[in-house]
């Protein structure tokens, strides 16, 4: 990797005013080793004599630009191409190795307008809500190229809220953006990469990402430097805009929130870009993609049972869904809610019923048009309903006429047939 000369003399200066060398190494964001090979141009203050480690440099750097590799696992096998050297050298050149490639990859991502965004979870402490005492995250949306930052504090990090933040996210910043890169959250990724295994992303995330149109990229496991740009934004609202702030409640402490964002944090002069987010914005938006119309129709899904009645329950309501699916005691249907806070109900593939999802404790949802339906359908002759524990119990049908003859005439047949 190249150093500019302008590190160099950083770091010579520095030297030079007494600073011990983890210091230089501390402040410049690199391994001590690095100050002393790359920077100062000397070798740790050691004899330059050739080390035992020298003939794997080549064979290290490349079992660690895939895997992640542990200096115990990485000393048996360079133990079986012939080093005989110690453990300690080994971790210091691995050290610098990952180091290395950390920067790569922050580089990497440092990208052209509209390709990505950076998110994260941070956590605020705590918040009366809705009479209770809850934990309070921060979701943080930072765009790659302009620095242009959104958020949002909520009371939970469920997938249904991080899929409910994102698009609001992409419908207030008013596009999309190519890449979502993420760390290992559970709410998006299942497996963690593993070597050269790329991480395997949940499948609801993953079509939530082809509904918007971006690609999600996680970022190698305990390297948060890949992700910087999220992780100092979460940084930056806790201690400029959080500490020390008086709200009244969630949806106030988020309204103080955007005001903040648009009159302070997205108007700054940027530190490391040199000019204000706002403002790169405009190439950012140039390059992302439309956000889309239509809210993604399923955060979460599940199997639920309609029973005779029709109904189903679902986080503690009831609500009607068609009358006609139902067969027998009870029919299997699956119940998907949206982003958009609508809990839909599927019968074979068909929409059956939609309803606003409703806190748990509500009063059952019926649609009238299934009451309407469910009324038309007892009222048909060969309709029947089963009641848990009892018979059948059929309609009325018109029986046929019998005809009534003397006690006699049943005598007379009776000895005719002896």
């Amino acid at each position: 990797m190249e150093y500019t000369s302008d590190a160099t003399r950083v770091a010579r200066f520095m030297m030079e005013s007494g600073m011990q060398v983890t210091e230089i190494a501390s402040q410049l964001g690199v391994h001590r080793s690095t100050v002393y090979r790359r920077l100062l141009g000397r070798d740790s203050g050691k004899d330059k004599r050739k080390s035992k480690l020298d003939p794997y440099r080549d064979y290290i750097s490349s079992r660690l630009q895939e895997y992640r590799l542990p200096a115990t696992v990485m000393i048996r096998e360079l133990r079986e191409l012939g080093y005989d050297g110690g453990i300690t050298i080994l971790k210091d050149f691995m050290k610098e190795v990952k180091e290395e490639y950390i920067q790569e990859v922050v580089t990497r991502f440092e990208t052209e307008p509209g390709r990505q965004a950076q998110i994260d979870w941070g956590e605020c402490g705590f918040i009366m809500h809705e009479g209770r005492r809850r934990k309070l995250y921060l979701l943080v949306v930072v765009l790659g190229y302009s620095r242009y930052m959104w958020a949002d504090f909520t009371t939970t990090t469920r997938r249904p809220e991080l899929i409910r933040l994102m698009e609001k996210s992409f419908r207030e910043i008013g596009a999309v953006p190519r890449e979502l890169l993420v760390d290992n959250m559970r709410q998006v990724i299942d497996q963690p990469r593993q070597g050269a295994v790329p991480a395997l992303v949940n499948r609801d995330f993953e079509e939530f990402s082809r509904w918007w149109g971006f690609r999600t990229v996680a970022c190698p496991p305990y390297w948060p430097r890949a992700k910087g740009k999220v992780e100092r934004g979460i940084d930056y609202v806790k201690r400029s805009f959080l500490e020390g702030r008086s709200i009244a409640d969630l949806n106030d402490l988020n309204a103080q929130l955007r005001a903040w964002l648009a009159d302070v944090a997205n108007v700054r002069m940027h530190g490391t870009v040199k000019e204000r987010p706002v403002d790169r914005l405009r190439m950012d938006l140039a390059a992302m993609g439309a956000p889309c119309s239509d809210s993604y129709p399923s955060v979460e899904r599940h199997d639920r049972l309609a029973d005779h009645d029709a109904m189903i329950s679902y986080k503690g309501v009831r609500y009607s869904v068609d009358p006609r699916i139902i067969r027998g005691r009870h029919t299997s249907v699956e119940v998907r809610w949206g982003a958009d806070g609508i809990l839909r109900a599927y019968h074979d593939g068909r929409l059956v019923a939609q309803h606003r999802l409703m806190p748990s404790g509500s009063p059952p949802q019926e649609d009238a048009r299934h009451s309407a339906l469910r009324r038309e359908l007892a009222a048909k002759p060969e309709r029947r309903t089963m009641r848990r524990g009892k018979a059948p119990r059929f309609a009325q049908y018109d029986m046929p006429s019998v005809a009534e003859r003397p006690l006699e005439s049943y005598e007379e047949l009776a000895s005719a047939c002896v």
